[in-house]
């Protein structure tokens, strides 16, 4: 009988716990799985089924679950002891209820602190992507604004842009970005001009704009007498002795009284806007030196003075004076001319004075530029600094080969200085 107990107790027991200690292939486990199988403590071994059955009898296929199917991985070697301890024990009966395995508090915690690190690396994760591809900004782009003068000949004109009065001119305005209508008016003349202005730029206009010539309603009469002397009222206003010029009349018929000591004479005489009427009066003659006559011949209209007080106007045919030595003075204010003259008046004769315009220089200049005819004659091509040329009234015609021909009436005065300019792009 020894000898059958000895082979026995010797012989490898059968069942589910054998094969688990003698070791299975290893499949590949999950991360949390080997977290708990690193740094927890195995699990416990079910107790042996109460009971006075024969384990031999015992069949793990007819009493416990089947056990999972085992991964494919090549077979680990067991120990020796844990071959040995793997052998059965037998088993005493027990009538106490089998207990719910105790749980390990290390895996617990392993667990708890895993949900706990895949809480935090979420949304780093999420931290980590918007810093590596961070969202696109979009800011809006700074608008910058352009700067625009405009000057204008002359100054002061109205400047509207896009239709909107911004002022007079000289200006410099802020503008957006963009396209935009400059409008500049000045009396009767009107220049609208597109312009585009670009952010940050810097724009200068300027315009030369036309004078409006002042309308004349005016007119001057000029008024002598023979013999001369006799005292003058227009309209019943006394307005000196003649021979005598009186200007500033309305445009409209006036009366006219001349007299002296021997009689007087009335006559209704029509005064015309911007120009000098003359008239003549012949009154009765008292014993007396005799008197005798001026005549001037001059390019441009002046006014004779004598003492200060006007006494005719080179328009008139004849101015009467009397008999005898005369200092008298030839102006035209506009001109800047003035000149005094010497001259002995016989009775019953005419003495001329002939006035011969004084030069003056004359700047020209032209855009681009220009060939320029004086009085049908050429000056030369712009720009011209300091051509002479008689005081007075002067055509001048601009001519470019592109740009065409302009032509332009210039007063050349005196008393300078004269400039003119003209820009045929426009």
């Amino acid at each position: 009988m020894q000898p059958t107990m000895r082979t026995r107790h010797e012989t490898p027991a059968s069942g589910p716990d054998a094969a688990v200690v003698a070791g299975q292939p290893a499949g590949k486990p999950g991360w949390l799985p080997a977290l708990v199988k690193r740094f927890g403590s195995k699990a416990p071994e079910p107790k042996a089924a109460a009971g006075d059955a024969d384990p031999l009898m015992a069949f793990p296929s007819e009493t416990s679950p089947a056990p999972a199917p085992k991964p494919v991985q090549a077979p680990v070697q067991a120990p020796v002891q844990a071959v040995e301890a793997a052998k059965p024990v037998a088993a005493k009966p027990s009538t106490a209820k089998p207990r719910a395995p105790k749980r390990n508090p290390q895996a617990v915690r392993l667990i708890v602190a895993g949900g706990v690190i895949v809480a935090i690396a979420v949304p780093s994760l999420g931290v980590l992507a918007v810093r590596r591809f961070p969202m696109p900004q979009f800011a809006a782009a700074e608008r910058r604004t352009g700067n625009l003068t405009i000057d204008t000949r002359p100054a002061g004109s109205q400047v509207l842009i896009d239709g909107e009065g911004r002022g007079v001119t000289p200006l410099t305005l802020a503008l957006e970005p963009g396209a935009h209508t400059i409008t500049v008016r000045s009396g009767g003349d009107e220049r609208v001009v597109p312009l585009t202005i670009a952010a940050g730029a810097e724009v200068s206009q300027y315009y030369e704009m036309k004078v409006v010539e002042p309308v004349i309603v005016a007119g001057s009469l000029s008024i002598a007498t023979d013999p001369p002397g006799a005292r003058v009222a227009v309209d019943g206003k006394p307005r000196g002795t003649s021979p005598i010029t009186v200007a500033d009349l309305a445009a409209e018929p006036h009366k006219v009284t001349v007299t002296n000591d021997v009689g007087s004479v009335e006559r209704t005489v029509a005064v015309a806007a911007g120009s000098v009427t003359s008239v003549m009066f012949a009154l009765p003659k008292a014993s007396g030196p005799m008197a005798g006559w001026l005549s001037i011949s001059s390019p441009f209209d002046v006014e004779v003075l004598e003492n200060r007080d006007v006494i005719g106007t080179s328009g008139a045919s004849r101015i009467m004076l009397a008999s005898g030595r005369h200092d008298v003075v030839l102006s035209n204010r506009t001109l800047g001319y003035q000149e005094t003259r010497r001259i002995d008046v016989t009775p019953g004769q005419t003495v001329s004075i002939r006035v011969d315009a004084p030069k003056a220089s004359v700047s020209v200049n032209a855009r681009p530029w220009a060939e320029i005819m004086v009085d049908g004659t050429s000056a030369g091509q712009t720009p011209i600094a300091n051509l002479l040329v008689s005081v007075g009234p002067h055509e001048m015609v601009f001519r470019h080969p592109q740009h065409g021909e302009r032509k332009q009436t210039v007063m050349v005065t005196a008393k300078g200085p004269n400039r003119i300019a003209v820009d045929l792009t426009k």
